[in-house]
């Protein structure tokens, strides 16, 4: 008898061992995929924005899309090259960074990333020799809008914190918004951010694209992630123009649709990683 209860004991705790198992690899099999936005907007915008995509990769997936925005440029950084997202929306450089780092880059958006001065609507300033004595707003130091729109300054012999003051702001929005209540003469942005801050602060202001383009913001893909649910990934994406709410996504953002990133777009921004690296320390 002593025997037969220890071995009905045994069966059980071997039972519920293996539910446990179970219940754990199930659990694995339907927890979210992270998907980290860089912090061009706030997060409410830029959940806003991309709830659309995101609706859609569940629905291609079979999963739910867990949108998570960082607090700062910093902060994006250090957790996209710690692997803490699944996929990820990020910056051209960054995403050189990323795919070092076990990422696997998927699409890029098919526009030009052009980085521009916005100015208020009545000022009169017209190019970057007009900076000097102004100050100018940007987002983060790390953002490759700032470091090329720096760069080019410099290179028209207006240089930084001699020849204009800079004030840093949490994101391009944030930035164009201080453009608009007067707080700083211009700010540096992207062309695709300005048309997604609010009409009212467009209204106020206008764009001077700098003659610069390079690639634009970047998807990409954890490589711990299976092979075949990468692959869906990317045929989500590129079905995603295809749909009345993709359609109108790229319309309203200016992005243009999805491209396949090259060589070429790689070899681009390899000049500001080392800069943004410098920038991180």
């Amino acid at each position: 008898m002593l025997n037969l209860a220890l071995s009905r004991r045994r069966c059980l705790l071997v039972a519920l061992f293996c539910v446990f198992l179970a219940a754990r690899a199930f659990g694995a099999e339907t927890a979210p995929l992270k998907m980290g936005i860089m912090p061009f907007n706030s997060t409410l915008a830029l959940i806003r924005v991309h709830q659309p995509l995101a609706a859609h990769l569940e629905q291609a997936l079979g999963r739910k899309i867990q949108i998570l925005g960082s607090t700062d440029y910093f902060t994006h950084v250090n957790q996209l090259l710690a692997g803490d997202f699944d996929l990820a929306i990020t910056g051209p450089h960054f995403s050189v960074m990323a795919s070092e780092k076990g990422y696997q880059p998927l699409v890029r958006y098919a526009a030009d990333l052009r980085p521009s001065f916005v100015v208020r609507d009545d000022s009169m300033i017209k190019g970057g020799t007009d900076l000097r004595g102004k100050r100018l707003g940007m987002p983060s130091r790390l953002a490759v809008i700032s470091s090329s729109g720096v760069k080019w300054l410099e290179e028209q012999g207006v240089r930084i914190q001699q020849d204009y003051r800079t004030v840093e702001y949490a994101s391009h929005g944030a930035a164009i918004a201080a453009v608009a209540a007067g707080e700083v003469d211009a700010a540096l942005s992207a062309n695709t951010a300005w048309t997604q801050v609010p009409e009212s602060v467009r209204a106020r202001t206008r764009l001077l694209p700098l003659d610069i383009r390079m690639p634009h913001v970047m998807t990409l893909a954890h490589t711990r992630l299976p092979k075949a649910d990468i692959e869906r990934v990317r045929q989500a994406l590129h079905s995603f123009g295809d749909t009345p709410a993709g359609q109108a996504f790229f319309r309203e953002t200016g992005y243009q649709g999805y491209a396949e990133i090259t060589k070429t777009d790689l070899e681009k921004l390899r000049p500001f990683i080392e800069l943004t690296v410098k920038m991180m320390r």
